[in-house]
């Protein structure tokens, strides 16, 4: 019984040693797969669901030169992780927060952002992909893009708005 008890006793000990072990582990893999900005485009998606990996190896299958790798994250990812939105390459986001975002994004072509989802008809681009909410989305280009000049966010938008 004595032994019981000395285990029961430490067993919150082991809860914050297997969590931070975990979070530690997640670290080291991420540095160990990431890339430098340069070398990557990311899309940040505010929407209820998405696929971001099936999304990301299907665009990674035609990269622009230069690029090793699409990351596709939702808005949720920011919390977890030190990358800010205003790094994003690519943002597909509702209507509502067109305003909001103001300075941070900019239009693919023209005035305004480029409609992707009518929750009118239902019709949408990225609907493999991506589950929309009740409103409208569009996609805009991030205003702090390292790909923005070079042309290349622009691009890989172009192939994301023919999937």
């Amino acid at each position: 019984m004595k032994v019981l008890k000395n285990i029961l006793s430490q067993f919150h000990s082991f809860i914050l040693w297997a969590l931070a072990s975990v979070l530690l582990w997640g670290w080291i893999f991420g540095l160990a797969t990431d890339t430098s900005y340069d070398k990557k485009v990311m899309i940040f998606c505010h929407v209820p669901e998405i696929r971001d990996v099936d999304l990301a190896m299907d665009l990674e299958e035609d990269l622009p030169e230069g690029i090793k790798m699409v990351q596709v994250h939702s808005f949720d990812y920011v919390m977890f992780d030190t990358v800010s939105i205003t790094r994003a390459d690519i943002l597909i986001i509702p209507a509502i927060d067109v305003a909001e975002m103001g300075d941070e994004i900019v239009p693919l072509e023209g005035e305004g952002g480029t409609p992707v989802y009518d929750p009118d008809t239902g019709q949408g681009v990225l609907l493999d992909y991506i589950t929309y909410g009740d409103e409208e989305y569009y996609l805009f280009l991030g205003a702090a893009s390292a790909h923005l000049e070079d042309g290349i966010a622009a691009q890989v938008a172009r192939e994301l708005l023919e999937l």
